[in-house]
This record gives C-alpha cells, structure tokens and sequence, in this order.
C-alpha cells in the first residue's frame, strides 16, 4: 500500500481538502471512502460510517476503465489491434444480411463510444453478443459519439475470446496482482459468462487510487513498465468529441478516450459511475483522487474538487497552517448523517409504544420485498419465507444487521412512529422508512438516496 505523509509535507494545503469534505456535507453528498494521493503517497482519506475502506463496493461504469486497460495488455501481448473489426471475432452470429456499417465497426469505435449506434441496443436475451451484434447502426462508425455500455460489454468479450480467459482473471494476471490489488474482486457476467465489462465490478477504493495511479505513473509500476506508455497516452486523448453529450464546458463534454472521460482542466481525466464513484487522474499536479460515495449528482463533486482543492496544489512542500489539524480530526471521526439529523427533525431515543409492538404482515408483492415486519421492544425483524433480517434501534450508532451484514441502520423516534435509516455498505444505496403506527396497522413510507422512488406500504397487525 502506499506510503502516508501530510498534505502540507506533499504541497498541498489541508484546508482546500477540508473545504472539500465540508462542500459535500453541506450538499448533502454522501462519501463513503475518499483516498487522495499525491507523489505516489496518500495525503488524505476518510471512511464515512458505515462504509469502510475495506469493504468491497460496486463501481458501475467506473468498470469501463479496468476493462480498457485490460483491452491494452490484449493489444500489447499481440492479441489483437484496434483496428479489427468487431464482427470478424463474431462471425458466426451474423444475420445472412449484416447492418453495412456494423461490418465498418472496429475495437477502437467501441472504445471511444463511436460505434455509430443512435442509441444504445437493448439487453436482452442469453446471447448479448448476438443482440449487439445483430443491431442496427445507424451512422457510420467514428462519426457519432453515444455512450453505450453494451459496447463496452463487447469489448469483454472480445478479451475473452483472445485470451481464452475470463476478463477478470486476465486482469488479475495483468494489473491486479502486480498492483497488489484486493484478492477478493468480483465481476459480474452475461448469461453466456462473459464479464459484463461495462459495469459490474466491485473493488475497494484503494484499488481505485491504484489504478489512478498506474495510469499517472504511464502504466509503470515497482520500476517495472507493465503497459507501454504509448496505450496510456492514448488512452488518455480526447479521441471522440462529445459535446452532444454533455455540453461544451461540462466535464461529460470535453472529449472521451479510451473509455476514459476528460475533464475541463488541463490534462486532467478520469474514470467514473453512476452515484458517484470516480477514478481522478491528474498529471499536471502529480495526484489521483479515488472516491466511493452515494449521490445524485456527480458534477457537483467534480465541481468542488476544481474549486476547492485543485487551487490548493503547491510546486513543493508548505508550512503547516493548522487546518491539518480539521482535516486529521475529520479523518478520524467521519460518520454518514442521519436523515433527521440533516433535515433537523425532531427526534428521540427509538423506543417504541407499547402499542406499536407485534408483527404486521405486508401485502401481496410488497415493495420493501418482504412478507411480515416485526416490531420488538429492541428491534425490528423484516421476514421474507424462511429469510429474515434484524434491525437493532440505536439512535447514535450505525449497527450491523443481525442476518446481513451488507445492511447498517440507525433509528429514532418521532411523535407518531419511528424513522429507519439504512445503508446498504456494498452499494451505494439507502433507503429511508418512515412509519407511523395506527390501532389495525402501520404505514411505512419509504424513499431512496440516491435517486430511487418513493412508495407507501400498509402493514396489517397479526
């Protein structure tokens, strides 16, 4: 792992960093483990109970990037070019008549989001390289840039396909194992057992700061160059211009790589997924910020890292200015808020009435996905056949699920009822339930963060 130092000692002032942590609670942007590096060495992290750095959490499109770089040790092993056409590794799942401008395809289209597609074909099927494969391309190959995780997907494939292994096990051999990454990294895969590539991954966010800091380093590592630096600068350069994405000065508009998006600073770029997990490369300053968090919007965090800690970057070491020390007692004690503590609700220790305790039983096809809830004097119980989950109720702490680990929940009581709050610490996501309890039943509102619906479940006292 890496070395740790200050930021002070490394350039960096501590306060644009506390600034940083500090932006994100204020607009309620919910961290989870943020590791920054500078030099090859981590000047700050945090982990926000109850996410911890060494859990392992799912990437979504940040995938992209690991399955790109696998995509450049299968071009530098002499396993195939960028200038292959995709159908030639798929030829027997052509239809008698293929798409004219599906035949123009070639790897590189799909690693620059160029494949040509209008939109994006559906997933469906057993045979996701046979849906793609057999889609319609609308415009030619290199002109028109749309994101398409399907590409990405195939792109998977293709590594299997010439490589004769899985892309996660091509990668271990590849990147992981001389990076020193988590042994225990998972990949999800098609029904025909192909890495889903596009998304699917699940890591830890020091292997994010790893593979930030491979690609800074120019595919370099322990003074061994494992990927050449052509495939990095390359990776690296804005090859399609995609400004009918996300607008000329956003940080979605300022050009795509391979399977990389650039960023509106110089020389910046990076790797990123849905709910805010992001891989920032940052030559010019010498620094990778790895970041795992649960957020709706994700041009806010970059926002705030160009204003709040890119200005803050020194030629060499500073003095110390004592905002080191917010940031240290910050590191220390970095805790996910409650959701009434944020809405500042008024609330007290989750006791319950001695009326609202017993077991209600759900309706038929519940949203919460459960059959019966119990209420007890010290927890509650969600129950679906033969599985179920206990919640303890603690106000202050996030506990553990008894039954699920992947499940961490505080509680409080308001006038009427009580408020669950969970976290799901693999993922990304909460879920927020409010219920209120009545003489025949309880009404549970819940709601999601980020971005789900809401629904109302009535609950019916056995």
């Amino acid at each position: 792992m890496f070395e740790r130092v200050s930021p002070e000692e490394a350039g960096v002032h501590s306060d644009g960093i506390v600034r940083f942590f500090d932006d994100m609670k204020a607009k309620r942007l919910h961290m989870h483990a943020v590791m920054i590096l500078r030099h090859g060495k981590v000047i700050a992290e945090a982990e926000f109970a109850p996410w911890s750095k060494n859990n392992l959490h799912m990437l979504f499109s940040l995938s992209k990037s690991f399955t790109s770089t696998a995509v450049g040790f299968a071009v530098q092993d002499g396993l195939l070019r960028l200038s292959d056409r995709l159908i030639d590794f798929f030829l027997d799942l052509l239809p008698a008549e293929p798409c004219e401008n599906m035949k123009k395809m070639t790897l590189k289209h799909l690693l620059t989001m160029n494949t040509g597609h209008g939109e994006e074909p559906r997933w469906n099927g057993d045979n996701w390289e046979k849906v793609f494969i057999r889609s319609y391309v609308e415009f030619e190959p290199g002109t028109h840039f749309l994101y398409n995780t399907f590409a990405t997907y195939m792109l998977a494939a293709v590594v299997q396909k010439v490589t004769g292994k899985k892309l996660l096990a091509y990668l271990r051999e590849k990147l992981m194992d001389p990076l020193g990454m988590s042994p225990d990294i998972r990949f999800d895969e098609s029904p025909s057992g192909v890495a889903t590539g596009g998304f699917g991954l699940n890591v830890r966010v020091g292997d994010i700061a790893k593979l930030g800091q491979f690609y800074l380093q120019k595919g370099k590592w322990d003074g061994k160059q494992l990927l050449g630096e052509d495939w990095i600068r390359d990776a690296a350069t804005p090859w399609s211009d995609n400004k009918n994405h996300g607008g000329e000065n956003s940080d979605w508009g300022s050009g795509y790589g391979y399977q990389f998006w650039m960023c509106r600073p110089d020389e910046v770029f990076r790797g990123d997924g849905a709910y805010g997990q992001y891989c920032v490369v940052m030559p010019g300053q010498d620094m990778v910020i790895a970041i795992l968090s649960g957020i709706g919007d994700m041009g806010a965090v970059l926002d705030s890292i160009w204003t709040n800690i890119l200005p803050c970057v020194a030629d060499g070491p500073i003095a110390a200015s004592g905002a080191e020390n917010a940031l240290s007692a910050l590191q220390m004690d970095a805790k996910t808020p409650a959701i009434w503590e944020e809405d500042g609700t008024a609330v007290s220790a989750p006791i319950p009435e001695e009326g609202w305790l017993g077991t209600y039983r759900m309706r038929p096809n519940s949203p919460l996905g459960i059959d019966t809830f119990t209420l007890g004097a010290d927890g509650v119980t969600l129950s679906k056949g033969d599985d179920a989950e206990t919640w303890a109720l603690s106000l202050d702490e996030w506990i553990p699920a008894a039954g699920n680990p992947e499940v961490a929940v505080r509680a409080a009581k308001t006038r009427d009822g009580l408020i669950l709050h969970s976290c799901r610490v693999f993922t990304p996501f909460e879920t927020i339930l409010t219920l209120t309890f009545t003489a025949c039943g309880v009404e549970i509102r819940g709601r999601g963060n980020p971005g789900s619906g809401e629904f109302t479940e009535i609950g019916y006292k056995m």
